[in-house]
This record gives structure tokens, C-alpha cells and sequence, in this order.
């Protein structure tokens, strides 16, 4: 593939609504996102916005997304990934990790999550 650029998003903070448990999903928790995703440097143009992808508009999806009452962090993954690679088809891998910062399981006193890898086939 050549040379590439690695988009970051580190640390996304947000409260949501996802757990198996009826009280995870009443109640809401709080979830850290990083986003990593890959694009071919040949795709971008110096200065020109539309040439790149923007920090805000992952954001966005990603709060989205987040904001859905899900079940389980693995469908929360799959459907920000589908979003971003629907969107920006120049994508040609993407790791998402979503932890949950303060998981309700005795014992735990650090975060749980999943991490997802994607790519383009």
C-alpha cells in the first residue's frame, strides 16, 4: 500500500447507556473510546481540508453511536466502524477500543472493554 496516515482519537469520554444488565442500560455508565484509523497519504492534498478526515466528524459519529442503547460494546464497535467506512471509503483499517471505566463486577477496580480491528479486504 505504500505510505499512509494513522488518524487518533484518544480518550473520548462519554456517559451511555450499554450493558447486558437492565440497570447498566437504565442507569448509564462511563465509557473511554479510541479510535485509530489508516488512510493512504496519496489521497491527501496539502491544506486542503476535504483531502483528510475530521477529528469532529469521527467524534460525532462515535457519540452517536455511543448514545444508542446497546447490549453489548462488540455492536457498539461494529456500527461506528460501518459508519466511518461507509463514509470515508478511502479507510483501509481501523481499530476502535471501547472500555468500560468503571465496570459493576466485584473485584474489577480497573476498566473492561473489547478492542475491534477492521480491514479493508
Amino acid at each position: 500500500m505504500g505510505e499512509s496516515f494513522e488518524i487518533v482519537l484518544r480518550d473520548i469520554l462519554l456517559r451511555a447507556h450499554i450493558g447486558v444488565a437492565e440497570q447498566e442500560r437504565k442507569v448509564g455508565n462511563e465509557f473511554r473510546v479510541n479510535l485509530n484509523l489508516r488512510y493512504p497519504a496519496s489521497e491527501f492534498r496539502t491544506e486542503d481540508l476535504s483531502s483528510t478526515i475530521s477529528y469532529a466528524d469521527l467524534h460525532a459519529i462515535v457519540e452517536e453511536e455511543m448514545h444508542k442503547e446497546w447490549l453489548l460494546l462488540e455492536s457498539a464497535a461494529v456500527a461506528i466502524t460501518e459508519r466511518v467506512t461507509t463514509y470515508w471509503q478511502q479507510i483501509t483499517e481501523l481499530t476502535i477500543a471501547i472500555d468500560k471505566v468503571a465496570p459493576p463486577i466485584s473485584g474489577i477496580v480497573g476498566e473492561c472493554g473489547i478492542k475491534y480491528f477492521w480491514k479493508k479486504s
